[in-house]
């Protein structure tokens, strides 16, 4: 799911230009984001199967915390409390690990990494479906 579906789903909504597609393109990333709020659910938490950081934990976490901070920068948006309250709950667990803190791109850094891709005119195919 977070390659094949997620990462798409986000980066498409990152990247579009389109603004008659902006509420389209979020609802199609928050519904991409849902599974990981009901397995937060199944799983009682804190983490994606339980009370362990496990491999799903650090797989998904880097694309989630370029989520906050690339969608925040560009979109000005910011995960929904009262939709992914067990994400978020989820994301400060990560966050307080010190492997995690250890192993992550500052906010300033993740940025300029981006800003590359925000900034360029995509003219082919793959992700960019949103013009």
């Amino acid at each position: 799911h977070c390659d094949n579906v997620f990462v798409k789903t986000q980066f498409t909504f990152l990247m579009n230009k389109n603004d008659t597609k902006e509420d389209e393109l979020r609802a199609e990333m928050e519904n991409a984001l849902a599974a990981y709020e009901d397995a937060l659910v199944e799983s009682k938490g804190p983490y994606l199967f339980g009370t362990d950081f496990t491999l799903a934990d650090a797989h998904v976490f880097p694309f989630m915390q370029r989520l906050v901070i690339t969608l925040k920068h560009w979109k000005n948006y910011e995960l929904p409390k009262d939709k992914f309250s067990n994400i978020l709950l989820w994301l400060d667990s990560c966050f307080g690990r010190s492997s995690v803190e250890e192993s992550s791109m500052t906010d300033e850094k993740t940025i300029e990494v981006y800003t590359r891709f925000v900034g360029a005119d995509y003219k082919f195919g793959g992700l960019n479906t949103n013009k």
